[in-house]
C-alpha cells in the first residue's frame, strides 16, 4: 500500500475487509486488506491529508487536510458525497459519532466543529479553545465530545 509521499494514518474498515491510508501527497486511498490492492479512486484534496477514518458502518470514509477542510467520501467508490467541510485553518482530525450520523474536526483555527454526516452541514456553535485543537473525539455513547489543545487543556462537551 504505497503512496508517492509519507504516509500519515491509516485504518480498517470496522469489518477489517479494507484499509484507508491518508499521505502528504494530497491523497488519502482505499485499499483491500487482504490483498493490499487499491480500491476506487484516490480521494483528493488541495494539499497534505493528516488523517482518515472509516465510518462506523464502513460505507463512508472521513479524511482531514492542511487545505482546511475535512471531507466526506463514498468508501467503495472514493467519490466525495459532499461538499467540503470547511475550518479556517488546518483540520488535524476529523471523526465520526459512534452512530455515524454526525462528524467532529479539530483545528488550527483554535475550534472543534460538529457536521452532520449525510450533509456535511455545520451543527451549532464552534468548541473554542485558545490554541489550536490537537483532536476531538466522541464518547462512546455519542453524547460528548472530548478536545485537546495546544492552549495546555483537554475539554468536554456535551453535543
Amino acid at each position: 500500500m504505497t503512496h508517492e509521499m509519507v504516509v500519515l494514518s491509516a485504518a480498517f474498515s470496522p469489518d477489517g475487509s479494507r484499509v484507508v491510508t491518508a499521505s502528504w501527497d494530497s491523497t488519502a486511498r482505499l485499499w483491500d486488506a487482504a490483498t493490499s490492492q487499491p480500491v476506487g479512486e484516490p480521494m483528493t484534496h488541495g494539499d497534505i491529508v493528516e488523517s482518515a477514518a472509516f465510518s462506523p458502518d464502513g460505507t463512508r470514509v472521513v479524511t482531514a487536510s492542511i487545505d482546511n477542510t475535512a471531507r466526506l467520501w463514498d468508501a467503495t467508490t472514493g467519490r466525495p458525497i459532499t461538499m467540503p467541510m470547511k475550518h479556517e485553518a488546518v483540520v488535524f482530525t476529523a471523526a465520526f459519532s459512534p452512530d455515524g450520523t454526525r462528524v467532529v474536526t479539530a483545528s488550527r483555527d483554535e475550534t472543534a466543529r460538529l457536521w452532520d454526516a449525510a450533509t456535511g452541514v455545520p451543527i451549532g456553535e464552534p468548541m473554542k479553545h485558545d490554541g489550536e485543537v490537537n483532536t476531538a473525539v466522541f464518547s462512546p455513547d455519542g453524547r460528548l465530545v472530548l478536545t485537546a489543545s495546544n492552549d495546555r487543556t483537554a475539554r468536554i462537551w456535551a453535543v
